[in-house]
């Protein structure tokens, strides 16, 4: 699963330069990132995927001696991203919590 994890990521850079140079349509990256959006909230192995290749890229960009403008795109990039994917998704609430159980006693 760790493999199939990369490998959607490896397909997401795939769908997004074939979208740039024109090579299949510009709706692909949209659709393919919605669906690794649903991916990372529901696998484990793709939320270690791309933790660990943001990590990678985030230790390319932070060398010493990396333009400041490169750091920028990339915070910039990843600020984008998170803002785009949300934040986690809330679990159902368990029997004492729908009860009113855990919450003030009135």
């Amino acid at each position: 699963m760790k493999v199939v994890a990369y490998a959607e990521l490896v397909i997401l850079v795939r769908v997004t330069l074939g979208a740039i140079t024109f090579q299949n349509s510009l709706l692909s990256p949209l659709v393919y990132a919605h669906f690794l959006r649903q991916r990372y909230y529901q696998s484990a192995f793709t939320r270690e995927a791309f933790a660990a290749t943001f990590k990678r890229i985030d230790g390319y960009v932070r060398k010493p001696g990396t333009s400041p403008v490169v750091v920028q795109v990339w915070e910039k990039a990843q600020m984008m991203v998170g803002r785009w994917a949300g934040s986690n998704l809330a679990p159902n609430a368990g029997p004492a919590d729908a009860a009113g159980g855990a919450g003030p006693r009135r």
